[in-house]
Order: C-alpha cells, then structure tokens, then sequence
C-alpha cells in the first residue's frame, strides 16, 4: 500500500530512479483505485466518461512508469541547473505522452500526471543527489527552482490555448496545472497531504483515507476538468457538495459508501468529472511515499 524510498547510496542511482517511477506508478493505481469516486472512473463505474475504465488506466500506467523513472534518473544523474533540468524532463513527457496514447488507443488518462509525476520525481532525484535529503521542504524547495520562473513566463506570455486548461486560463484566468506547480502544489501541502498522513499514523482504512483527501480538495479546489466540462457555476455546486458530505455523512460512517454510489448516479447525470482533483490526490499520494518516515 504505503511505503517509502530508500535514498541513494543505500541504492545503485539506476536502482533509485526504478523506485521513483515504481511510486509514481502506484499512485496513479492507487488514485483509480480508490472507490466508489462519483463521475470518476474507479471499481464501481467509469464515472462520467465512456472512453475508459480501470483497465486504460492500468495499461496507461504501465506505459508510462519506465518513463517516470527515466525522468527520476535526469534528476539523480543531471549536472545543469534546475531549469534546465527542467526542460530536459519535459523532453521525455513528450515521449511518454506517445506512449500514453499508444497504450490507451488515444484516450487521454494521464497527461496531467505526466507533468505533475515527471516534476517531482525529478525533483526527488535531485534532492537524493545534492545530499539535503528528501523532506517535503527539500522536495518543493528543487521543484520550484525547476519550474516556477519558466511557466510563470510561459502563463504571461501564452497566445495559443489548446488545452482544457489552457483554455480555462483564457476563459476564467484560472492556472490548472500549471498553477499547482507554481504554488509549490499548495493545494496538496495545506489540504490534502497533512489529512493522508494523520490518517495514515491513526491506522484508517486505506480506501476511506484517499476518499477522505479526495473530497476535501474537492470542497476547495478549482478543478479544471470540472470548469472544462461546464461553468464556474457548476464548480462553486460540486465544492458545495463535497463539503456537505464531509460535514454530514463523512467517509467514515456505516453509510458513506452508499451516499458517495448516489452520489455518482448524479454526477453521470450532470457529466461531472472532478479529474484535476483526481490529479492532485495521485500527487498527494506519491508525494506521501516519497517522504513518508523521513522527515
């Protein structure tokens, strides 16, 4: 379920890198995984999508954990500055991309998480190699020296808008992804993470725990997938929503199973899909693997 990494030299640098990308790898199977998730794909339904199900996105994951740890490896190894370590990592998204939609027949599962996993699983890299070890503090300190001077330029200087949340960026000024990178992953540090460790040291029910990071950065986060699909209007609806669950019912009541299958049915409906928050609980996990027992 959980564990940690094991820093260089205890480990071949080879052997490190394999172990970064193996995390990353989980986490993206621990987020789809986790169940039942209303209007995502997980055990109980494919959510509000008709184009993939658990299986595209364990063969997508498959695909793509060589070039996780690939990336982790450019960390360990990379003699450049962390902007150019930067862009080198970016380099290999674009071949894990191919990859990706090679393995799904086209279907986007895991685009997000390549920009999000590479960048920190390099950063990971980086922090073993430079000996300050992996604390979260360590971890964000390389992340935003790699990558908050270049996509701020890349925010304030945009003229094409391609993807949803670029598109998003021009409609409503909102940042997605790349907004979560230059924050430092604010949302998964001040959310998301603190709640995933303490219920991990209580001894919660591993399931309920990630429900449980999952609708709280719902109740606060401005997904993009949610403002892609519909409005800021629906979105200000499903934050109002998950945080009336967490207040009510809660992930860890007799009940909260069949609320959250309910709760589903709607959001198939309405063709709701909180996949930015999604995103962010894969983060969330994989950040947790890296630093867990070493800070």
């Amino acid at each position: 379920m959980m564990s940690h990494l094991q820093p260089y030299p205890e480990k071949t640098m080879e052997e490190t890198a394999v172990r970064i990308g193996n995390m990353a790898y989980r986490a993206l199977l621990e987020e789809v995984y986790a169940s039942p998730k209303p209007g995502l794909v997980d055990l109980y339904s494919t959510g509000a999508h008709t184009d993939m199900d658990v299986s595209t996105f364990e063969k997508s994951g498959l695909a793509l954990e060589p070039y996780f740890a690939s990336m982790a490896l450019e960390g360990l190894t990379f003699s450049g500055t962390p902007e150019q370590l930067f862009k080198q990592i970016r380099r290999i998204g674009i071949s894990a991309e191919k990859a990706m939609f090679e393995a799904t027949e086209g279907v986007n599962t895991h685009k997000g998480m390549i920009f999000h996993m590479g960048i920190l699983g390099a950063a990971a890299g980086a922090c073993i190699r430079n000996g300050r070890g992996l604390t979260l503090d360590a971890l964000i300190e390389m992340e935003q020296s790699m990558v908050r001077e270049t996509l701020i330029k890349e925010v304030e200087t945009m003229r094409e808008f391609t993807s949803h949340g670029e598109k998003n960026l021009e409609k409503y000024g909102t940042l997605g992804a790349r907004g979560e990178a230059i924050s430092g992953y604010e949302s998964v540090r001040n959310i998301s993470l603190p709640i995933l460790m303490k219920r991990l040291n209580e001894g919660k029910d591993w399931n309920l725990i990630k429900l449980e990071a999952l609708f709280l950065l719902m109740s606060q986060v401005d997904d993009s997938n949610i403002l892609a699909r519909h409005n800021p209007q629906v979105l200000s609806e499903v934050r109002a929503m998950a945080g009336e669950f967490l207040n009510t019912t809660g992930v860890y009541c007799d009940s909260s199973i069949e609320v959250l299958k309910q709760m589903d049915g709607t959001f198939i409906r309405r063709n709701i899909s909180a996949g930015g928050c999604a995103d962010l609980l894969a983060v969330t996990i994989f950040m947790a693997q890296l630093i867990r027992n070493q800070e």
